[in-house]
């Protein structure tokens, strides 16, 4: 079945494209859009396969810009109704023959190579992810129509914990369903390869793919090639691999853009704000969060970057201070003064002991209920400027994913009753 939607800026227009295909049962159609507002809203609900979009529309730009995030195949409609047809048939010229073939028991041993290719792009959702064996259940059920978010997760110093929070929070939404990624680019030395514990955890059939180093190197990435584990992406470097160098923003963009798997992403850039290859990409964030350790003298050490931070927020880049390592020795009201404003999330410091434990079993903090309990309140604070309140209701009410023992079926459970999110 092909979800079609049809941006065209004419009721008459639409109306001849609609009743090309209204009876056709391999295509499912979208009623006639007035606005991009209606397009965005219908996207996080639906999954398209092909738009044809109208190119008199005045909001063309903005729909192509969408379409193209979501990896959605697009059509140019010029006024020319007979080919505009012809080139949606042309896109699935064997779409009856693939369906068949599809119901057999081992289609893929019997079909052609062009046709198999054929039928993973008819049939994108049936997909199969290369996922790496892991000792924890891998949620399936996903949700992927809502709009793209970029997250840029820094640090005022170093081991301020901005991979804590990249990490957790990844966890956190992906056992929301919401699949996530997490983007570490070549700017410091690799870590998260080994936090993860990555090379012990590849599959026999596939080597780890690292992005970062075929980006560097001039390649075109290759698609459905992303490591997946604990239901997240993860776009690292391999550590056993020679050091990048020379990293640039266009190398950055391409990075960013590798995967187009997870509507959220999550950028670990440590304290590497100023880099040169971070300035294009601060444009596009939904959210940057500093990372900030209480400690005066990390704050007095680094006063230069925390002013570039500020002048950002001043500038209107969505810039949230986050405290990290709290407890109840912290003067709120001295670090406001240095800090020069009030932050409003703020993690408590977390047991040294799970976070060893979470080490040495390349896990992730969350997966500890000790954790998660401490760990809920400020990772909803965020998850809340995240995800659409009205979708993220309704996440949090499924929970027939899950045991009451799960972690995150706490989390969703306390979610539920947080004022926050009425």
């Amino acid at each position: 079945m092909i979800n079609l939607i049809c941006c065209i800026k004419s009721h008459e227009s639409f109306s001849r494209i609609y009743n090309t295909f209204k009876d056709d049962n391999n295509f499912e159609l979208e009623d006639f859009t007035e606005d991009f507002e209606k397009v965005q809203e219908n996207i996080t609900i639906s999954q398209y396969d092909l738009a044809v979009v109208d190119e008199k529309l005045l909001w063309k730009d903005s729909v192509l810009d969408l379409f193209n995030k979501k990896d959605i195949k697009i059509i140019i409609f010029k006024g020319d109704f007979r080919k505009t047809i012809n080139d949606i048939y042309k896109l699935f010229p064997k779409l009856e023959e693939a369906k068949e073939l599809l119901k057999k028991e081992k289609p893929a041993l019997k079909l052609k190579e062009a046709d198999n290719k054929e039928i993973k792009y008819i049939l994108k959702e049936k997909l199969v992810e290369r996922k790496v064996k892991v000792d924890v259940p891998a949620y399936r059920e996903i949700y992927k129509g809502i709009e793209n978010k970029l997250i840029i997760v820094t640090s005022l110093s170093k081991k301020a914990g901005s991979t804590f929070l990249s990490i957790n929070l990844a966890k956190a939404l992906s056992g929301l369903k919401i699949r996530t990624s997490i983007i570490e680019p070549p700017i410091d030395r690799p870590y998260l390869f080994d936090y993860i514990g990555i090379d012990g955890k590849e599959s026999p059939e596939h080597d780890f793919y690292s992005y970062p180093h075929v980006i560097n190197n001039g390649v075109k990435p290759l698609r459905d090639m992303e490591t997946i584990i604990d239901d997240i992406i993860w776009i690292v470097p391999d550590s056993r691999m020679d050091t990048v160098e020379n990293w640039d923003s266009l190398k950055m963009m391409k990075l960013l853009y590798a995967s187009k798997r997870a509507p959220i992403s999550i950028i670990d850039i440590g304290t590497n704000i100023e880099h040169e290859s971070i300035d294009p990409i601060l444009t596009s964030a939904d959210m940057i969060l500093a990372v900030i350790n209480p400690q005066p003298v990390e704050i007095k050490q680094n006063i230069d970057r925390l002013e570039t931070l500020l002048n950002f927020k001043k500038e209107g880049y969505p810039v949230e201070f986050v405290i990290n390592f709290c407890n109840s020795g912290i003067n709120r009201k001295v670090l406001s003064n240095y800090l020069k404003i009030s932050p409003s999330i703020f993690i408590p410091a977390v047991n040294p002991k799970y976070i060893y434990k979470a080490v040495y079993r390349n896990k992730i903090p969350l997966d500890y209920p000790e954790v998660e309990e401490q760990l809920f309140k400020p990772l909803s604070e965020i998850i809340k400027n995240i995800i659409p309140l009205g979708l993220f209701k309704e996440v949090l009410k499924d929970r027939s994913s899950y045991k009451d023992s799960n972690i995150i079926h706490r989390l969703k459970e306390k979610l539920l009753n947080l004022k926050i999110f009425r």
